[in-house]
């Protein structure tokens, strides 16, 4: 698998920590194709909840409601499909034992939701990964990194580019 590079690598230290920072309930969710993915939300949700908590925007981060928070930050990941004919790629390259390649690019829509005091903003993030299958080379310049790995940072990655656009949108007050 291949992270695509077009979405910044954000960091804790791209955060400014707020003057007076709030407790939020997280509300996650996982989708294909627009449809709820009980195992991929299962499989990813620690996942997120941990870009969260990585971001220091937010003073304490409890998960489904387990106690009282300030706001509420419901972040929900889709995957769509972005390579036209999928399934016809890989059945194409099993025909053909391998020989002949293809790549398939899954996409992913984040979109982020805080809401606190009644007032709701929301941030909305693309990302990509692409698949080698067979005898096919990855995108020029990307190297292939495990499974496990591609699924962390490109929902690290959503998640913590969702949550800057919303700072930077002052979603979470001044510094």
């Amino acid at each position: 698998m291949y992270v695509d590079p077009a979405l910044p690598v954000v960091g804790s230290e791209d955060f400014r920590a707020p003057a007076e920072p709030q407790s939020a309930n997280m509300l996650f969710e996982f989708r294909t194709k627009g449809n709820a993915n009980a195992r991929a939300t299962q499989e990813t949700r620690l996942i997120a909840l941990e870009a969260v908590r990585t971001s220091g925007l937010f003073d304490d981060v409890v998960h489904g409601g387990a106690k009282a928070a300030d706001g509420q930050l419901a972040i929900v990941i889709d995957n769509v499909p972005v390579t036209d004919n999928a399934v016809a790629k890989g059945v194409g390259t099993g025909l053909t034992m391998g020989l002949v390649g293809s790549m398939v690019t899954d996409g992913y829509l984040c979109t982020a939701t805080w809401t606190h005091d009644g007032v709701t903003r929301e941030a909305t993030v693309e990302h990509a990964l692409h698949t080698t299958i067979g005898n096919h080379g990855g995108p020029e310049g990307l190297q292939p990194v495990p499974v496990q790995q591609a699924v962390e940072t490109v929902v690290s990655q959503l998640v913590l580019n969702a949550l800057k656009r919303l700072e930077d949108d002052g979603a979470f007050g001044a510094p």
